[in-house]
């Protein structure tokens, strides 16, 4: 007979809306060592945006983890999440010549339930390299989607501007007030 602490965990019930996703390594190791493997990663989940039809609105790799910030529909982020998290993992062990589990068994995964709470969370993953120390300005970080979003660049992969643009006011000085709010800092 199963205890109550070996009950396995109730799959997460996504439903439509935006998340912030945060994904960890599933132990010291560094799930991104080279540019490369961002590379690949960020267009493997351009991939996966695409297939699952979900709307990517910011994201930034760092090291041992990467965040997201995702709309979707209903609860396909648990499947797309799957297939992301499998197909890095294989090829990455694969380089790295592991066999261990790459990826944390559950990632973080937040319901960003206002325009407050969606602004704050992107100023988080903005400054998020920052604080880890892998730059010292967050629209320098060549890893994330925050300059392509303040228009500074072209974006690498397809991001949805929409939600962000509500946030702000929905104007045309949308993007400026985007710098403003992240060149403010994470706790103004």
């Amino acid at each position: 007979m199963r205890t109550v602490g070996s009950m396995p965990r109730a799959p997460r019930a996504f439903v439509e809306g935006i998340y912030h996703l945060i994904s960890h390594a599933s132990d010291t190791r560094e799930l991104f060592v080279s540019g490369e493997d961002r590379t690949r990663f960020i267009d493997r989940l351009a991939l996966v945006i695409e297939r699952f039809e979900l709307r990517l609105v910011e994201y930034a790799l760092l090291g041992n983890h990467y965040h997201l910030v995702l709309g979707t529909p209903d609860g396909r982020i648990s499947k797309a999440l799957q297939q992301l998290h499998t197909w890095y993992s294989f090829t990455h062990n694969r380089r790295q010549g592991r066999r261990a589990h790459l990826f944390l068994a559950h990632p973080f995964a937040r319901e960003l339930k206002s325009d407050e709470e969606l602004l704050v969370a992107c100023r988080y993953i903005a400054h998020n390299p920052v604080a880890a120390g892998l730059t010292r300005d967050p629209f320098s970080w060549p890893w994330s989607s925050v300059a392509a979003i303040a228009g500074l660049v072209e974006p690498a992969i397809p991001l949805d501007h929409g939600p962000l643009r509500a946030a702000l006011g929905d104007t045309d000085d949308w993007r400026r007030r985007y710098r403003a709010f992240i060149a403010a800092g994470e706790d103004t």
